[in-house]
């Protein structure tokens, strides 16, 4: 269920999925999900799963995404600053964070302007390097001012031709033959991408996605996981190659999964169980 906290900066649209703990009297460690561009709302990845492991997963929006405003963080540290307030509203010291995709940089700067705030810090397929010029203009094109239209069309050609769109919209996140990847699919892997897609809204958080920088992550102190695939072409491995030269004690993990969707295919548990060991390894003393 969706909540609006009132924060020092500003309203932050929320959810909060509460785990069980492993035992009577103990609480459990929250895990602040940053879902990546166009992620609405209504978009799920998965993560959610992590209550039945005794964690507590936090998805906010992140600024300019559905009822949070772009005024509560228009770059990637003021959108971390806002994670903070959010956090000092629902009175939690300390979380886990994963940063997906295009929440990479402000995964990355609430790590580094506020280990305090931050135990241990996932990346998965996520951003690291500025974005190229001609991206940008393409996608301010598509997802600025019109990206109402540009989702309401995809929305409707994958109902009247599913295969069709999946295969257009795959060919941007795959190095691979974007139709031999989805013949790979199962029925459900195929239900999984057509909900992305149509629960996919850019608001007006996709345009600062596009601005986000992070000059400097040599200063990130916290253990790290960096998972992606060498296969991904919408967030290549070099940007999780930053973290390996730039973060003290960064752990790579690549994931040969098709596509820039690690959290399905062959690959799928390997995913979830090198996430659930790593943050495991944090709760010691908790």
């Amino acid at each position: 269920m969706q909540q609006i906290a009132d924060t020092a900066v500003g309203p932050i649209e929320y959810r909060l999925e509460s785990g069980q703990p492993e035992a009577a009297g103990q609480s459990c460690p929250v895990v602040l999900v940053l879902n990546g561009g166009h992620a609405s709302r209504d978009s799920r990845f998965g993560h959610e799963k992590l209550t039945a492991e005794g964690f507590t997963v936090l998805t906010p929006s992140r600024p300019g995404y559905d009822d949070t405003p772009p005024t509560v963080g228009k770059t990637a540290q003021a959108a971390a600053d806002a994670m903070v307030a959010l956090l000092d509203e629902l009175d939690i010291e300390t979380v886990d964070v994963i940063g997906i995709s295009a929440a990479g940089p402000t995964a990355l700067a609430l790590a580094s302007r506020r280990p305090d705030r931050v135990r241990r810090l996932v990346l998965e397929c996520a951003m690291t390097w500025p974005w190229g010029p001609v991206i940008k203009r393409r996608a301010s094109r598509l997802f600025g001012p019109s990206q109402g239209f540009t989702w309401a069309m995809v929305r409707g050609l994958l109902k009247v031709a599913p295969r069709l769109t999946m295969k257009a919209m795959l060919a941007e996140m795959t190095t691979l033959d974007a139709g031999e990847v989805l013949d790979r699919m199962s029925a459900e892997e195929r239900a999984y991408v057509r909900q992305v897609f149509m629960t996919s809204r850019s608001g007006q958080g996709f345009v600062l996605d596009l601005e986000h920088e992070i000059s400097d992550l040599s200063e990130i102190s916290v253990p790290v996981l960096a998972l992606y695939s060498p296969n991904d072409k919408t967030v290549p491995p070099a940007h999780a190659e930053r973290v390996r030269d730039e973060v003290p004690g960064a752990e790579l993990v690549s994931v040969p999964s098709d596509s820039h969707f690690i959290w399905i295919g062959s690959c799928a548990e390997q995913v979830w169980q090198r996430r659930l060991a790593f943050l495991r390894s944090g709760q010691t003393g908790q």
